[in-house]
């Protein structure tokens, strides 16, 4: 008898505990508090695993905290009670750039609710197929380094033969752009509301009154750091427009001699731009460099400014999985420019003479641990293992890499091959497709864990 009354005194307990919890976790996120929220019902899952409610929840405290792949996770695992799911989907799946699964999830949601929030649906289509555009021409470049540095010291890590002219930036951190002769000067300046892009000559002692580019160079209301090159015809300008990737794109334009007029300025893509912020474009003709800054993956205040060696011909990924090929319009991926070793030298060494002040290490590695913190090195992680799943994970991030190669391969020889050979390859890129999809998956998981894991020392 006295076992039978503690056995029921626990189940009330129990029961009113979860109960709190419950409480708890519907007050935290109905009032916008999801990490406290995400807690009580990680908690309350623990208990429940397959509570719809408790599964949707948790998705969307992951998504409203940035972390759109244990969205999508949490969200698929909680069923088909919830039609607004496919709709979060969807934007999970925009914010990490997989446009054809966004899509998808888009088209699921209007099926399902087809009277519902079909403004934000068309606008949410509209940006993810225009994201499938660009991610269809990604251009293959050779980085030669990477700097993080603050925004208003961006051009320190820019170092320009003397032919490719003289750079400077405004208060705005736009570009003000001399030519070699000292005889021509392209900025950006405000003017009824809009950025637009000035030009002036010198002449003799003094220079000319500002003339404003013409409308088709002056097409968005925000322009800035323009750049021309040696030629005098070729103008890079950073532009913001609603048909860009998002926020300020670099812009590529042509002046013509005959009619006197420049092209229509054409994005010049991906991975240039991003939906971030790209503040400049320089090319150094005679160094064949080129430099860009953008604010992708930066702390506020900061930029990423990559050297990268100008290509003989433009070349474009083809055959990739999405998510290696995102990677590389991203520039989390990039092939390192080894040929010209001469040049890698003389950049390292120029760099290294800045002050430490100017420069802000970049260490090993980058790992990105949450919205505020980075890792450059092995040194900064506060657990051992995280650190053993870190290592864990590169070790299959290079099997992923190596096998995304073969089946790259396969592919091209598939193509051209006759029916027997057709036959003879099915097999291993099949067996290779099914090896690549359980890797992303196992190295996904990872990320989640060891973020998981350092997050918790982190606030201990």
């Amino acid at each position: 008898m006295q076992k039978i009354i503690i056995f029921i005194a626990c189940l009330v307990c129990c029961i009113t505990t979860l109960g709190q919890t419950h409480s708890s976790a519907d007050s935290q996120f109905k009032s916008g508090k999801y990490a406290e929220a995400q807690v009580a019902y990680k908690a309350l899952l623990k208990n429940y695993p397959s509570n719809a409610l408790y599964l949707y929840r948790y998705a969307r405290c992951a998504q409203e905290l940035g972390d759109d792949s244990t969205a999508i996770e949490y969200f698929i695992k909680s069923g088909n009670r919830y039609n607004l799911k496919h709709l979060y989907i969807g934007d999970s799946y925009l914010r990490l750039w997989n446009a054809d699964a966004a899509i998808e999830s888009y088209h699921r949601y209007q099926e399902k609710e087809p009277e519902e929030r079909q403004e934000y649906i068309q606008q949410k289509l509209a940006e993810a197929e225009k994201l499938q555009r660009y991610l269809r021409r990604v251009e293959k470049i050779q980085v030669i380094d990477s700097v993080e540095i603050a925004i208003d010291q961006m051009l320190d890590v820019v170092k320009l033969s003397a032919e490719a002219g003289h750079l400077s930036l405004d208060s705005m951190h736009s570009i003000v752009y001399t030519n070699q002769r000292n005889d021509k000067r392209v900025w950006a300046s405000y003017h009824e509301g809009s950025r637009i892009l000035l030009t002036s000559h010198r002449l003799m002692d003094h220079w000319s009154n500002s003339d404003t580019l013409p409308t088709s160079i002056n097409f968005a209301t925000n322009q800035c750091s323009p750049y021309l090159l040696s030629d005098g015809v070729t103008i890079y300008f950073a532009a913001e427009d609603e048909n860009g990737i998002g926020g300020l794109d670099i812009y590529v334009s042509r002046y013509n001699t005959t009619t006197e007029s420049y092209t229509t300025p054409e994005n010049i893509g991906m991975p240039y731009n991003s939906p971030a912020n790209e503040y400049m474009m320089i090319i150094d003709e005679v160094h064949q460099v080129g430099y860009i800054a953008t604010d992708r993956s930066s702390k506020p205040g900061f930029v990423h400014v990559y050297s990268f060696a100008i290509p003989e011909q433009k070349q474009y990924w083809r055959n990739l999985d999405n998510n290696i090929l995102v990677k590389y319009a991203k520039l989390l991926n990039f092939e390192l420019y080894q040929e010209n070793k001469e040049i890698c030298e003389n950049l390292t060494t120029e760099k290294m003479s800045l002050t430490t002040n100017q420069i802000v290490e970049i260490g090993d590695f980058r790992f990105v641990i949450n919205d505020s913190i980075v890792y450059n090195s092995l040194e900064d992680f506060q657990n051992s293992e995280a650190i053993a799943k870190y290592n864990k994970w590169k070790q299959l991030e290079q099997q992923y890499q190596s096998e995304q190669q073969q089946l790259h391969l396969l592919r091209e020889e598939y193509v051209t091959a006759d029916n027997d050979r057709k036959k003879e390859l099915t097999p291993a890129i099949l067996q290779l497709e099914k090896n690549q999809s359980q890797l992303l998956i196992q190295c996904e998981k990872l990320l989640l864990t060891i973020r998981e894991i350092e997050n918790q020392s982190i606030q201990e």
